[in-house]
């Protein structure tokens, strides 16, 4: 970088951003890396007087970023945005941000879909070519500006090539679990495998990822989904083999027996969710491809009969 500073944007810290935002604000704390937690409400009253409490593996402690703010011209234009925020809110929040966002500004998607790039570049036209990735991880708001990591490994992945190593290497240096890889898309798919399925039955029947894997009638619906899925990624030239299931089936194991998925939570809660990109997309997008959806369509109607979602 050109500059002697560099701004790193984290919009939105719930459980995704609070979790990548808390061991970069530790790290960079009075450098020239400038970590800026985008967030409004109580979330950034919360942060800005007391900081954010993070909890992970029975240690808690609480970080300040550079910044926490909601106010586009306070935050000036960033060099680095991660999207941390729910797939719902990436038009309005890019919206909101984009005095942000110049053209020379990398920004890194970290959302549970597989056309993230194809969605921001509907958005923003102009923009750098976007940098996907994912995460692997069960975080959550245990109140505003509080965050709780439950389980998986945290390890985050994503595209790129050499003209972005710089950023890889200050979110390593910042002590997150991060791989820049060329195949991307591939690993998007395989994280979509695990977490749209999972996501569609633990709403639709009420179960923990424990519960679910006890249940050999609902582990067959789930089996019988990611198979829809691996159908509708092999129109998108993507191959997934039946170990890449068997491979997230395994997943469920490596969470907390009381872990619930965040599209579930938000049912619980009357919140917003992320249906339309965890369910709905899974089913239209087979449809135009011509491939049947018995178990994802009949997982929507209960969900449809639950929550009128």
């Amino acid at each position: 970088m050109n500059s002697a500073t560099i701004k790193i944007g984290i919009l939105g810290i719930g459980g995704i951003g609070g979790f990548i935002g808390a061991p970069l604000a530790k790290k960079y704390q009075n450098t020239n890396v400038q970590i800026i937690f985008i967030c409004r409400g109580e979330t950034k009253n919360n942060i800005q007087n007391k900081g954010l409490i993070f909890e992970s593996k029975d240690k808690t402690e609480t970080v300040h970023p550079y910044l926490a703010s909601d106010n586009p011209s306070e935050i000036g234009p960033l060099d680095v945005i991660l999207l941390s925020c729910k797939s719902y809110s990436i038009n309005e929040m890019l919206s909101t941000y984009k005095d942000c966002i110049t053209v020379d500004t990398q920004i890194i998607t970290l959302q549970n879909v597989v056309n993230a790039a194809e969605i921001i570049g509907s958005i923003l036209p102009d923009s750098k070519p976007i940098i996907e990735g994912c995460i692997y991880v069960a975080s959550n708001v245990k109140k505003p500006g509080h965050i709780q990591h439950i389980g998986g490994p945290g390890k985050i992945f994503i595209g790129g090539n050499e003209n972005s190593k710089w950023i890889t290497d200050i979110l390593l240096n910042g002590n997150l679990d991060i791989t820049q890889v060329d195949t991307i898309k591939e690993i998007l798919w395989k994280k979509y495998l695990f977490v749209a399925p999972v996501a569609a039955i633990t709403s639709a029947y009420k179960v923990s990822f424990g519960a679910l894997l006890e249940n050999k009638e609902l582990m067959h619906i789930l089996e019988n989904m990611m198979v829809e899925i691996q159908s509708l990624a092999g129109k998108n030239n993507i191959v997934l083999t039946h170990e890449d299931i068997e491979t997230a089936k395994n997943l469920l194991d490596k969470f907390p027996y009381q872990s619930k998925s965040s599209l579930q939570l938000d049912f619980e809660n009357n919140n917003k969710t992320e249906k339309a990109f965890l369910v709905d997309y899974v089913i239209d997008e087979c449809f135009k491809n011509g491939i049947q959806t018995p178990f994802y369509s009949a997982v929507n109607d209960k969900i449809r009969s639950l929550y009128g979602a």
